[in-house]
């Protein structure tokens, strides 16, 4: 009887570090968009701050996205051979670094090195997450694991902005004050808290990490995946960028927007993740696409988002799309998560990669779209990603459900 009570014990002490190392996940995964997004309601503040044109501020999304994207190109696979606390012990310290110098920036090169720093730091958190995410998850429930950590980045997307809008009426340096007492936490809980156990590659190594990458980036699904995660980046996010960019000044209404946004984004990607393990992907996917093609239109046929009267109409439009994202993105994730199970951190590294990469080259690659034709351009251009994005999510779901899906989702 006494052995019987202490396995029940054991099994209730291990739900219950599960249970709190998932929040934690969660919590920690929404501050890689939460840091890169605050910028969209400090380009006045900074270019103050620093003495320089708004525009300019512009240079800390790719300091931060770059280092980040590519960080997560290898973190990930990493992390499948060395272990995830080791990876996301070093990323931590190096994040909260960033924050300091970033709280201590007396000028925009200053800053602009915080923000490469912070890119390096989340880069080596961030697929670990996911990948530590499902390593301890039953195969069932990941779909809707899934869900529930698309819903965090979604909410670090609209939080941040908010966030940052509100702490700035006390000081921008406050912002990243924050950040560090809250890397110090997630520290504190890692040094601290009872690990799960993960099987480690006997073979280490530059050659065997190149090996795991090489192999997945032959398959056609997951070049599909990746693409997608790419493309998806030149659609919601990219509407949250250049809008919030063409609202200058506008600050705290572009805060309260996205805010609203990040929080519906949260609670439809909390329910993607549902819809998935009981129906698949297709349904979400659909769902997705034909909210972001009516977001967009409706972007479209404001015509000057600028003009106070039209403010309203410009809300429900973003709203719409920045739901779009909220069950696209962790749809997409979660397929990192099941095509290659004993490569998931490698595969999770690619698509974060392929996403942030994307978000790094939006502000250059859309920039002369912008001189020439003004925000229309850029919605319109966009238009045509979403259009080719669709494609791919289609061409995707297809490939996927005939290699892996057809046994069913819970199957995984």
């Amino acid at each position: 009887m006494s052995s019987f009570s202490n396995n029940m014990e054991n099994t209730a002490e291990h739900g219950n570090s599960s249970k709190f190392l998932e929040l934690i996940i969660y919590i920690i995964f929404l501050f890689g968009p939460l840091t890169g997004n605050i910028i969209m309601v400090l380009f006045h503040v900074l270019s103050v701050e620093f003495s320089v044109s708004p525009n300019t501020i512009l240079i800390a999304i790719p300091a931060f996205m770059f280092p980040f994207a590519i960080t997560q190109l290898f973190s990930g696979a990493i992390s499948d051979l060395k272990g995830r606390f080791p990876v996301l012990f070093t990323g931590l310290i190096i994040f909260g670094i960033a924050m300091l110098l970033a709280a201590l920036s007396f000028s925009l090169e200053m800053y602009a090195i915080a923000n490469i720093l912070g890119g390096i730091g989340f880069g080596l958190i961030n697929p670990v997450l996911i990948a530590l995410l499902t390593d301890i998850t039953p195969p069932p429930n990941i779909p809707k694991k899934m869900g529930f950590l698309g819903a965090s980045a979604n909410l670090g997307v609209g939080l941040g902005p908010l966030i940052a809008s509100q702490m700035i009426l006390i000081g921008w340096r406050s912002i990243y004050i924050l950040f560090i007492g809250i890397t110090i936490f997630g520290l504190l809980y890692l040094i601290f808290s009872k690990r799960p156990h993960q099987k480690i590659s006997e073979e280490t190594g530059i050659r065997v990490l190149i090996s795991q990458l090489s192999v997945e980036l032959r398959r056609s699904v997951v070049i599909l995946m990746l693409f997608s995660a790419f493309l998806i980046s030149h659609t919601y996010l990219a509407i949250n960028i250049w809008t919030s960019r063409s609202l200058f000044g506008n600050e705290s209404l572009v805060g309260l927007i996205l805010g609203i946004a990040g929080v519906g984004a949260a609670i439809v990607g909390s329910l993607t993740g549902s819809a998935i393990k009981k129906k698949g992907a297709g349904i979400p996917l659909i769902v997705g696409s034909i909210l972001l093609f009516v977001g967009l239109i409706s972007l479209l046929l404001i015509g000057d988002i600028t003009q106070a009267e039209k403010f309203v109409f410009l809300a429900i439009g973003w709203i719409i799309s920045g739901l779009a994202g909220g069950i696209l993105f962790p749809t997409i994730t979660y397929y990192s998560q099941i095509l290659s199970p004993k490569r998931r951190g490698a595969l999770a590294g690619l698509l974060t990669a392929g996403y942030f990469i994307g978000i790094a080259l939006v502000p250059t690659t859309l920039a002369p779209i912008s001189e020439l034709y003004g925000i229309t351009g850029i919605y319109l251009i966009i238009l045509g990603i979403s259009v080719l994005f669709v494609i791919c999510l289609f061409l995707l779901y297809k490939v996927a459900k005939q290699r892996v899906l057809n046994q069913g989702p819970s199957s995984h």
